[in-house]
Formats: structure tokens, C-alpha cells, sequence
């Protein structure tokens, strides 16, 4: 790996919908081989510890993703974060010991951990600057980020501002018009042909996606030289009595000509979802 590197810490079960997300945003400015988040940067069948340790012993930056249940018991014992063997907890220990920048990035009000919290070889993190990420502004916010590792690895402020590539008006896709796509989701008998209206100009895009066979607004749109990205909202019900809680379905798209090949990763709700992926193909126009 080369210098400048960044290193993405978070746990699958707190934040990694939003930690692939954000891996996404900086990948579009720092390139893949400058970015380690576990589930992409390790080739198979080599072994997980050493791999991070290899990161980690490179890295300028880590990110630290926190959500709101970085800090949840593991089952029958206390918080996770005092287990010696936490993986979390060697990633942020061997960063602060090697005295590198290390960003606490807070999720949807995800509040900093205090340093009672967190056992003494941690307690530095707590009084790092944090930066905030929120679903209603994720673009804005992932914005704010990246110019600040840009900044720390010692990048010009005007290529740090050009860091995420969505204003290109002239590079515009040809994401606009009708797409269908045969989409089975990570639950039994769930297989629907689903329907997406995209419009817009410029880095815009919105219109509708259907979810379950329904029609729902695209919200958060945003379009790059090759892809999209977008979510739309939904409620879950755990049963006929129980109150509703909102779901985000979270869409990153690549486009491949007539196609485009989509990763959709679900948070909220009652449940939890593995990302999924599918095919989208454009509908022909044939309009007159």
C-alpha cells in the first residue's frame, strides 16, 4: 500500500451500510488502493488479523464510524469496547499509538463516547475533533470529511475540493428515462420487478424507485461520469400490532451501458439486512 492512506474502522453491526457508503465517497477521490476497509482490501485467504495489522502500520488517517451501538454489550458480558481482543479496540490503540490523525465520525446523532466509557488505552479518542454524518445531508457532510483527510494527508485545498466529481455537467450519464430490474431480497419468497423513473440534470437525480412492487420517492439523488447513487424511505411492522420504524434502503449504482448494476443495503426497521445486488436495464423509449 502507498503512502497516504486511509483506514476505515467500524462495526458490521452498528454502521456497515454507512461505512460502505463512505468507503464509496473516498474511493471517488483517493482511489481504491488508498482506502483499507476490511471487506474489500483483504484478498481472499489471507489472514484477517495480519491484514489489519499491514493497514494499520501504513495508514495517515482513521476513521473511526460510531454509530449508536458502538458501545453495545456483547451478549452476556459488558461493552465490547473493553475486550482486549475487540477488533474495534486494536485498530484505534495502534492508530493513537502511532500518534497518525484518527477522526471519531459520528452517525445520525451518534453521540462521542466520554472517556469514562472507554477503557484507558482509548481515552485519547475522546478528545478528538469529531465530525458528524447524517442521512439527510450524507453528501454534504461526506463532503466536509474528505476535504478534512485531504487536508491531513497534505493535499491543495482545490483538489480537495474537487474530491467527489459530482458537479460535471458535461460528463452527465445517460442515467434519465425508465429502468426495470428482477430483484430477489435476502428474505424467503421475495422476488419483485421492480421500476425506476430517474430524472434530472446536472448531479441531480430524482424521480421514483419501487420497493416491493410500490412506487417511492427517490430522495438524496446524486449521478457521477459512471453512476448513481439515492435512497428512499420505507416503514417496517414486526406484526399486525407493532408500531412501525423507519427503514432506509440505500441504492449505489454503476452504469454499464443499457445497465446499470446496483448494491442496495437496507438500515432501520426491525430487522437486519445484507446488502443485495442486481441488474437494472433500461426500458427503450418508444415514444414517437
Amino acid at each position: 500500500m502507498s503512502n497516504g492512506q486511509i483506514f476505515i474502522s467500524y462495526r458490521r453491526d452498528d454502521s456497515a451500510g454507512y461505512a460502505r457508503a463512505l468507503y464509496d465517497r473516498l474511493v471517488q477521490h483517493f482511489t481504491k488502493e488508498r482506502v483499507f476497509m476490511d471487506v474489500d482490501a483483504i484478498e481472499p485467504g489471507l489472514p484477517f488479523d495480519e491484514a489489519i495489522k499491514r493497514a494499520l502500520d501504513q495508514c495517515e488517517v482513521l476513521l473511526v464510524v460510531i454509530g449508536r451501538h458502538w458501545l453495545d454489550n456483547q451478549e452476556g458480558k459488558g461493552p465490547r469496547i473493553n475486550d482486549p481482543q475487540d477488533f474495534v479496540r486494536l485498530e484505534i490503540a495502534a492508530a493513537l499509538s502511532r500518534n497518525i490523525r484518527v477522526v471519531p465520525v459520528l452517525l445520525d446523532g451518534a453521540g462521542m463516547p466520554s472517556e469514562e466509557e472507554l477503557p484507558e488505552v482509548l481515552r485519547a479518542l475522546a478528545r478528538r475533533n469529531a465530525l458528524g454524518i447524517r442521512n439527510s445531508r450524507f453528501d454534504a457532510d461526506t463532503e466536509t470529511l474528505i476535504k478534512a483527510v485531504g487536508k491531513a494527508l497534505g493535499e491543495s485545498e482545490n483538489a480537495a475540493q474537487s474530491s467527489s466529481g459530482l458537479s460535471t455537467q458535461n460528463l452527465r450519464p445517460g442515467i434519465n428515462g425508465q429502468w426495470e430490474a428482477d430483484v430477489t431480497y435476502d428474505w424467503p419468497n421475495a422476488r419483485y420487478l421492480e421500476k425506476f423513473d430517474f430524472r434530472g440534470e446536472e448531479d441531480e437525480v430524482y424521480g421514483t424507485a419501487s420497493f416491493l412492487g410500490r412506487k417511492r420517492g427517490i430522495l438524496e439523488g446524486s449521478v457521477c461520469k459512471d453512476g448513481l447513487r439515492f435512497i428512499i424511505k420505507t416503514q417496517e411492522y414486526l406484526g399486525a400490532d407493532s408500531n412501525p420504524r423507519d427503514a432506509i434502503h440505500r441504492y449505489r449504482g454503476k452504469l454499464m451501458g443499457n445497465e446499470i448494476k446496483f448494491s442496495l443495503q437496507t438500515e432501520g426497521g426491525y430487522s437486519e439486512h445484507i446488502p443485495i445486488e442486481f441488474i437494472a436495464k433500461k426500458v427503450p423509449d418508444t415514444g414517437q
